[in-house]
Formats: C-alpha cells, sequence, structure tokens
C-alpha cells in the first residue's frame, strides 16, 4: 500500500484512510452552507470541504484532502 503523499497514487489512498475512520457531516447554519470534514492521517488536522450541487461527498472529501496534502500538510510532498 502506497501511502506517500508525493505521489497521486499515495493521496489518493491517504484519503481513502482518512475516511475509513468517519468523516463529519455539519449542516448549514444561517448564511453558510453545508459542511464536510475529515481528519488528515499524517498531521490529524481537520480538513473542510463546502458542499456543491452535483458532487458527492467522498469526491468532495478525496479533493479536499489531496489539496491539504499537496498545500498545507506539514508531512506533505511540499516539506
Amino acid at each position: 500500500m502506497n501511502l506517500d503523499p508525493k505521489t497521486r497514487t499515495g493521496r489518493r489512498q491517504l484519503a481513502r484512510n482518512a475516511r475509513a475512520y468517519g468523516y463529519y457531516d455539519i449542516p448549514a447554519s444561517p448564511g453558510q452552507g453545508r459542511q464536510f470534514q475529515v481528519d488528515c492521517p499524517l498531521c490529524r488536522q481537520r480538513v473542510s470541504a463546502a458542499w456543491e450541487s452535483g458532487t458527492t461527498r467522498i469526491a468532495l472529501l478525496d479533493a479536499a484532502m489531496d489539496d491539504h496534502l499537496l498545500h498545507d500538510c506539514e508531512h506533505g510532498p511540499q516539506q
């Protein structure tokens, strides 16, 4: 199993691992849309994704995790 955040396959597997432990579904509050959140398996930071019409939760969470690993994670490839 490839868990290297430098590769696309590794980031995809890390996103799957993050969802395996569950995700947070935060209902819409006045003035804000629905949010989905998942914890990064490498740094434990909570990653958020805003709900978009026509997109599945899994696709939203995976895209948010991929972006987090590429740009924000302290264990990501930019470090």
